[in-house]
């Protein structure tokens, strides 16, 4: 899919991204075609790091507690992937999705964090082993 439409698809959630953003108290910087909320922990941002969460995107915008980049913003920019591909849908899917696998065994998470490099393949047999009882 191209990125003009992918970016069209899913501007319902960049609007909320952006609205959350606002909440930072902060002005954005653009990078890698995304608007990145992530100067200073004040705002919405402070009360992400006291809830112990460090960033979240939301279409192409990213709300982060500390600088996007690195690994982080290889795993944020996987989730805008993830808009781009199921636009309005995603946010309840991934919500629904949230009920039976949390945030730790998340597929969404899961994709995000091996695009990162964050896990292997192999870590993921391995938890897939143990939910199934194999060893």
């Amino acid at each position: 899919m191209p990125v003009w439409l992918g970016f069209i698809w899913t501007s319902p959630n960049t609007l909320i991204g952006l609205l959350a953003g606002l909440l930072t108290f902060q002005r954005p910087s653009v990078r890698a075609g995304l608007l990145l909320f992530d100067r200073t922990p004040r705002g919405l941002t402070w009360l992400m790091l006291r809830a112990d969460r460090v960033a979240v995107t939301i279409g192409f915008v990213i709300v982060s507690a500390r600088p996007v980049e690195g690994q982080l913003l290889a795993h944020e920019r996987h989730h805008v992937r993830q808009y781009c591909a199921w636009g309005p849908l995603f946010i309840p899917v991934y919500l629904l999705l949230a009920i039976p696998y949390g945030y730790r065994r998340h597929p969404m998470e899961l994709a995000a964090q091996r695009a990162a490099g964050e896990i292997s393949d192999q870590a993921r047999v391995r938890t897939a082993s143990r939910r199934s009882g194999r060893r």
